[in-house]
């Protein structure tokens, strides 16, 4: 019976994400309330109608294990991202990646869907210099945090330190003008092919190898039917 009303606790509720960038906690609303959400303006904890989960100091509410939902017949749909939407990866053995959601130059397309329609993998170009390129799960992409800023950066690694510089210095573009900075996205084959082959070569190896052995600890927004 426990198991049962835990369960229906997440039905036909949205998760949606507090975007004070000193909070960023996920706030579990009803239906009623998501259908309220304007997604051309950002949402704050305040805005909850939930007391008990309204302020950025509170806690976020426990979230449950994929496979717990998956046991209890529940499905994750990930939210469709924008193209040039400015986002971070987070892969085993790597720290939080910053690139840009955008086409393929071979495919035309920077999204890929399931057999359900659901989003399943992006195309995105990796920051720092140099630039790389790669097909992601989902599950591992999440929206670029200003808060990751190049200053406080542990990581020693020029790679990193330029993707990170490179990332907040593209925070404040349009999705439009940060296209304009993926040349891998928009050179032909022939170029793209060699520098591909060689720049990302280990990273697309890590992510084919881990796509499905890491949960990333970031979440989107969640329906559940």
């Amino acid at each position: 019976m426990a198991s049962s009303v835990e369960n229906n606790m997440y039905v036909n509720k949205v998760w949606v994400q507090c975007e004070n960038e000193s909070c960023l906690k996920w706030r579990l609303l009803t239906n009623e309330d998501a259908v309220k959400v304007d997604h051309n303006e950002p949402w704050y904890c305040f805005m909850n109608t939930d007391s008990r989960y309204n302020k950025c100091s509170i806690s976020e509410e426990d979230f449950p294990e994929e496979s717990q939902l998956h046991q209890s017949g529940f499905k994750i749909v990930y939210s469709q991202l924008p193209v040039g939407s400015l986002v971070l990866v987070k892969l085993q053995n790597w720290p939080s990646w910053p690139g840009i959601l955008c086409p393929d130059p071979f495919k035309g397309k920077y999204v890929t869907y399931d057999l359900d329609g659901n989003v399943e993998q992006y195309h995105i170009e990796f920051l720092g210099d140099p630039h790389s390129r790669s097909w992601i799960n989902a599950t591992f992409v999440e929206y670029y945090s200003i808060t990751l800023k190049p200053e406080k950066c542990k990581n020693k690694k020029k790679w990193y330190k330029s993707a990170l510089q490179e990332a907040y210095l593209l925070y404040g573009y349009s999705p439009e003008q940060r296209l304009e900075m993926c040349y891998l996205s928009k050179e032909d084959k022939s170029k793209t092919d060699g520098r591909v082959a060689v720049v990302a070569k280990k990273r697309m190896q890590v992510s084919k190898n881990n796509t499905e052995k890491k949960r990333s600890k970031f979440r989107k927004k969640r329906y559940y039917f």
